[in-house]
């Protein structure tokens, strides 16, 4: 799906001159647009913002690919910049530290996901540690992880370099222009209010002065990367933005003699360091180290509590810097004279207590907003990436192809019917708490536990089920307590491959493929398409054709601008003009819900809290299912999806294709969901019925060659990139791009992790998205992305896991159709 590149001369209005705001008006400039203006409510360019404290860290390696390649981008962009003669990025590389064998353990885990992004890396000794960093107390050092090619960030240069190429290119920059409100018309934006504020003394602004008088800035789109004033703005717009901003502790040293000589100009040739175990961070800043600790309690801002431009102008003091709390960084000072031990004999000056922004899963709020054409997000990013996530709007807003795969920057992805400020808050601060500590990719949030329960919870819970939480705040049956399990004591596996899994996982997974299996799918997203344009403007949107008949289902995807998959969507046809649609997310709502011609005729509803969900699964799921049924029921993989009298439930049964095995998706209202459970397993009686978690349904879909998306592909990946299409004209692999294949390994004593590195020949040729055992081997089955010339079936690879490399295949059996039910 092409999208049409915006007229030059579209008015473009960017509210915030921090490092996305400046960054973004230079893309945009860059791309050729005429038209584009940038407003602050404080001075250019020492805003007041997070920008203008930003210590400067930007280490590279994160848990996601997306963000690793945000945070290259940004320093590639930023690489041998100099402002008036003055650096802006030095490459001093970053040094990450283990004292504890655990700790040790997952700078290997860190160390492949470098490998896995392409980021430089490598494993250290304790010693190399005291050369990379002399004066470090290595005693306690068990190793550390070099990344050489990180830096520091000056980032108040950093954003007037890239304002003054703008400006260059036409845009212009107003500081001291605070916006009040915005307008719209007929669901687009049209501009935003504005008013002026005072000046700074002793921090003259240097952009242009705002026309006096000047109320109102007409603008065709509007772009909110305000930072921590970002919730303040979303609340005029009623949105509740999944963003705190948050108290942050941090200092300085006074001089060290070690570092005597070293001017403010040249300011640091040593090494960025982190002991995330003791949440601590410290760098070199001229004669003197700079440094600050997480490992305090969680301070979130209110907006009422973030000083006012006119408290900056009477204050000096910067809006996002409070003064320090010296008990929550106490801990931390310790640490750092342990460390190194010259900081002993100096004292801890200058400190305050920084604030920026943390979002629930620590990535930025992107796109544009749902209900409001024209008006964009650019929130919450940090330094690190913000150059790279100003690159990707203005390639979004500019094209309508944002070029990388933003599924999880996308703002649509928090549900805005299950968000609260309490509930932004709470994830929030338990993401700021935990930003150093060891993260398995399954670890659950401890955080608003219960908050949103299917109707099966009850019985689940006293069945023993072990839960985590899936997209918002749904709790999920993990596996169940109460499914009997095999002895597996001689299949020991270490501690990160066994991490939240169970022997249960591949029991209920096998029971359900020798009998039947009962998966809640109470979470699921449904949406309601009707009107006399349904037919139509699903056509428009959808990369698929729709069924003709009445009560059959059809599977489809969106296509993304790229002409990869934007969203995989299951279409029942439930009158002449009413459709089902059943999605994997709440934002495929705003795909149903995209511009087209037939638009005017069509209602689109979310009825997913009306509606809940059962999948009957295995070769007995039919038998079942017919001795509740007054009539007949469809054939298992049938298009027929009719409404069935289920013991009197209305129940709409559709094909069910997630895990490959066969059987039903039963949809009903939600009021009916626990009878409708009850029922299906009192008829299984004593033949019995296999209670069937989600890491089961996972084990049994790749087991099965059933890549999901969101998790294994999605908006940047074409349907034979993913395996899901046979070669055919114009289908092949695009330059650059990889392929999507399974993976078996060798031995059943080992177990693989998503985002560790694939390697052939010692190098690295992709990386693993999901992974579980396979129930029938006991064999771990993965989905990866490989280079093409390792993607043949039977090809040798290598996976690296933590210190070491388990050898494992391509198994390119056919891999069946994604889950579209």
């Amino acid at each position: 799906m092409a999208s049409a590149r915006i007229d030059a001369d579209t008015r473009i209005l960017i509210i915030g001159a921090g490092v996305v705001g400046a960054a973004l008006a230079d893309d945009l400039t860059r791309h050729g647009m005429k038209s584009v203006t940038v407003v602050d409510q404080g001075p250019l360019y020492r805003t007041g913002g997070s920008s203008s404290h930003a210590p400067g860290f930007a280490f590279q390696t994160t848990g996601s690919a997306v963000m690793s390649e945000l945070a290259r981008r940004t320093l590639d962009k930023l690489d041998g910049l100099t402002l008036d003669g003055q650096w802006i990025l030095k490459r001093v590389g970053g040094l990450e530290l283990a004292c504890e064998p655990e700790r040790l353990e997952y700078l290997h885990r860190r160390h492949n996901l470098a490998r896995s992004w392409d980021v430089p890396a490598r494993m250290v000794s304790a010693d190399e540690c005291g050369k990379l960093f002399p004066g470090l107390d290595t005693s306690t050092v068990l190793g550390g992880l070099h990344t050489p090619t990180d830096g520091v960030v000056k980032a108040v240069r950093a954003v007037e370099w890239q304002a003054r190429r703008a400006i260059e290119n036409g845009a212009r920059f107003y500081g001291h222009t605070a916006v009040t409100g915005f307008r719209t018309e007929r669901g687009r934006v049209t501009g935003v209010e504005v008013r002026q504020t005072p000046p700074v003394p002793g921090n003259p602004s240097k952009g242009d002065q705002l026309p006096e008088g000047t109320s109102f800035i007409e603008a065709d789109i509007v772009v909110v990367c305000a930072g921590l004033w970002g919730p303040g703005l979303g609340k005029l717009l009623g949105l509740e933005l999944p963003m705190v901003p948050m108290e942050h502790c941090s200092s300085h040293t006074s001089p060290l003699p070690s570092l005597a000589g070293f001017s403010d100009e040249v300011e640091i040739d040593l090494p960025m360091v982190r002991h995330q175990a003791t949440g601590s961070y410290l760098r070199q800043m001229g004669d003197r180290l700079t440094w600050g600790t997480y490992e305090h309690r969680v301070i979130p801002v209110e907006q009422s509590e973030i000083a006012s431009p006119e408290d900056y102008a009477e204050t000096r003091v910067e809006p996002a810097i409070h003064p320090l709390t010296w008990n929550d960084l106490k801990d931390g000072w310790a640490e750092v004279q342990r460390l190194f031990p010259e900081t002993q004999s100096c004292k801890a000056t200058e400190g305050y207590n920084g604030i920026f922004s943390f979002t629930p899963d620590g990535n930025p709020l992107l796109g544009e907003v749902p209900g409001i054409s024209g008006l964009w997000l650019g929130e919450s990013v940090w330094l690190t990436q913000s150059a790279g996530v100003a690159g990707v709007l203005a390639d979004w807003i500019v094209t309508g192809d944002p070029g990388i795969d933003t599924t999880s920057l996308d703002f649509r992805r928090f549900d805005q019917t299950h968000l609260t400020r309490t509930v932004s808050i709470e994830r929030a601060s338990e993401n700021y708490d935990e930003v150093y500590d060891i993260s398995h990719p399954r670890k659950q949030t401890k955080k608003l536990r219960k908050f949103a329960t299917t109707p099966f919870y009850v019985r689940q819970e006293a069945l023993g089920a072990v839960f985590g939480t899936a997209q918002g705040g749904w709790e999920r049956p993990l596996w169940y307590g109460s499914t009997q399990c095999p002895d597996i004591a001689g299949r020991r596996r270490d501690a990160w491959g066994a991490y939240g899994w169970s022997p249960a996982i591949s029991a209920e997974a096998r029971q359900a493929v020798n009998g039947v299996g009962l998966v809640d799918r109470g979470a699921a997203s449904v949406f309601e398409v009707r009107g006399s344009g349904a037919e139509k403007h699903l056509q428009e949107i959808l990369a698929a054709g729709l069924s003709p008949e009445v009560n059959t289902s059809t599977g489809a995807f969106v296509k993304s601008p790229s002409g990869g998959i934007a969203a995989d969507l299951t279409v029942v046809r439930t009158a002449e003009d009413a459709y089902l649609v059943i999605g994997s997310s709440p934002e495929d709502v705003w795909h149903l819900r995209r511009e087209t011609p037939h638009l005017d005729g069509v209602t689109v509803s979310d009825v997913s809290s009306a509606t809940t969900a059962l999948a009957l699964i295995g070769p007995d799921a039919a038998a079942l299912l017919a001795s509740v049924t007054r009539g007949g029921i469809p054939a298992a993989s049938s298009p027929v999806a009719p409404v069935l009298d289920v013991g009197g439930v209305p129940v709409r049964a559709v094909a069910e294709t997630t895990t490959g095995v066969g059987g039903w998706m039963l949809y009903a209202a939600t009021e009916h969901g626990l009878y409708l459970w009850d029922l299906l397993v009192a008829a299984a009686g004593k033949q019995g019925i296999a209670l069937v978690g989600d890491e089961a349904v996972t084990a049994l879909r790749i087991a099965n060659g059933v890549p999901a998306f969101g998790i294994d592909f999605g908006p940047q990946d074409t349907a034979y990139e993913a395996g899901l299409a046979e070669p055919s004209a114009g289908a092949d692999a695009r330059p650059g791009h990889r392929l999507l294949v399974r993976l078996r390994l060798s031995s059943d004593r080992h177990a693989v992790v998503t985002g560790e590195p694939v390697s052939r020949g010692g190098s690295v040729v992709g990386y693993i998205t999901s992974a579980a055992e396979d129930p029938a081997s006991g064999r771990f089955l993965a989905f990866a992305w490989v280079d093409p010339e390792a993607a043949r079936a039977g090809t040798a690879l290598e996976i690296s896991h933590l210190d070491a490399a388990w050898a494992a295949n391509v198994d390119r059996s056919p891999l069946t159709t994604p889950c579209h039910a």
